[in-house]
C-alpha cells in the first residue's frame, strides 16, 4: 500500500495549476492508494459543484482537492474524494482537508480539536477519519493538521488527544502537517510517541532524511532550520518498505511550502 500526505498551500503558490498536474502525475506514477491533503483551499464566493462529494460542505469548482479528482481521472484514474472545511483563510478562502483514495469508504467522520467551534477564527482546526476496506480488512486513515507545541489557543498535545482518543483497535494511520519538528525533545514530537503512535519513518527499512520544510514559512516564519514536520504515524508497528519525501526538487519538482512525504507499507491480509 502506498500513502502520501502533502500541505497542498492552495492557493498562495505560483503556477498552482501547473503544480497540481505534477502532483497529479505523481500521484499516478507512484501508484498511490490514499492520499491525504492539508491547506485544501477554494473561494468562497466560486460556483458550487454538484457533485455527490463527502464532507461537511459544499465543495465548489476551484477547490484544489476537487481539480485534482478532475485531473486524475482525465488521466484515467478514478479517486474518490472527500473534502471538509476547516476554517476561513487569506480573507477569500475556505480552508480544508481532503482525501483522495481508489479503495472504498465505509465510514467518514470530522472531528473537532477546539471547543466553541468558530469557522472565522485560522487556529480552530478539524481532522478527519475515514474508514476503508482493503484485503478483507477495514482500516482507518486520519487527515491532520495540528497546532504548534506551545499555543494557548490550541495546543498541540489537545489535538492529539482529540485526535487519539477515537482510535480503536484497527489498523490506522495518521497523516499531515503536525506543526512540531522531530529534533525538538520533550514536545510535541516525543508526545506522540508517548501515545503510543508509531513514525512510519523511523520503521522504514529503507529511507532518505524525511525533510519537509527548508526555509521560513506560514506559522514558521522566523524558521531557519531544516524540519521535518510532515509525518505518517501508525497505531501498531508495521512492516514499512521504504519513506521518501516527494515534491522536494530532487524526486519531482516543489508543489508547495512543504514537502510531502510518500510511504510504501506492507500490510497482509487477516
Amino acid at each position: 500500500m502506498k500513502l502520501l500526505t502533502l500541505n497542498t498551500h492552495s492557493w498562495q503558490e505560483q503556477y498552482q495549476l501547473q503544480k497540481l498536474a505534477i502532483v497529479a502525475q505523481a500521484i499516478i506514477d507512484q501508484d498511490c492508494d490514499v492520499i491525504a491533503l492539508q491547506e485544501v483551499n477554494q473561494h468562497h464566493l466560486s460556483a458550487v459543484v454538484n457533485e455527490q462529494i463527502c464532507g461537511n460542505h459544499p465543495v465548489h469548482s476551484d477547490n484544489y482537492g476537487y481539480l485534482l479528482q478532475q485531473k486524475l481521472a482525465e488521466l484515467g484514474h478514478d479517486y474518490q474524494l472527500t473534502w471538509d472545511f476547516v476554517h476561513q483563510s487569506y480573507d477569500v478562502y475556505q480552508e480544508g482537508l481532503a482525501f483522495l483514495t481508489r479503495l472504498p469508504i465505509i465510514e467518514h467522520q470530522v472531528i473537532d480539536l477546539s471547543d466553541h467551534y468558530d469557522v472565522s477564527n485560522w487556529k480552530h482546526r478539524r481532522a478527519v477519519r475515514i474508514k476503508v476496506a482493503y484485503k478483507q480488512q477495514e482500516l482507518d486513515f486520519y487527515n491532520c493538521h495540528c497546532g504548534w507545541w506551545n499555543d494557548e489557543q490550541g495546543s498541540f498535545a489537545d489535538h492529539l488527544n482529540r485526535i487519539t482518543a477515537t482510535l480503536s483497535s484497527r489498523l490506522s494511520f495518521l497523516l499531515g502537517d503536525f506543526n512540531n519538528p522531530s529534533h525538538l525533545r520533550d514536545q510535541g514530537y516525543d508526545y506522540a510517541l508517548q501515545r503510543h503512535l508509531f513514525d512510519c519513518y523511523t520503521m522504514a527499512k529503507t529511507k532518505d532524511t524525511g525533510i519537509t520544510v527548508v526555509k521560513n514559512i506560514d506559522g514558521w516564519q522566523q524558521n531557519n532550520q531544516l524540519l521535518r514536520l510532515d509525518y505518517i504515524f501508525s497505531n501498531q508497528q508495521v512492516s514499512v518498505k521504504q519513506h521518501q519525501t516527494i515534491f522536494n526538487g530532487d524526486f519531482y519538482d516543489v508543489v508547495s511550502d512543504h514537502f510531502g512525504i510518500i510511504t510504501e507499507i506492507s500490510i497482509s491480509s487477516e
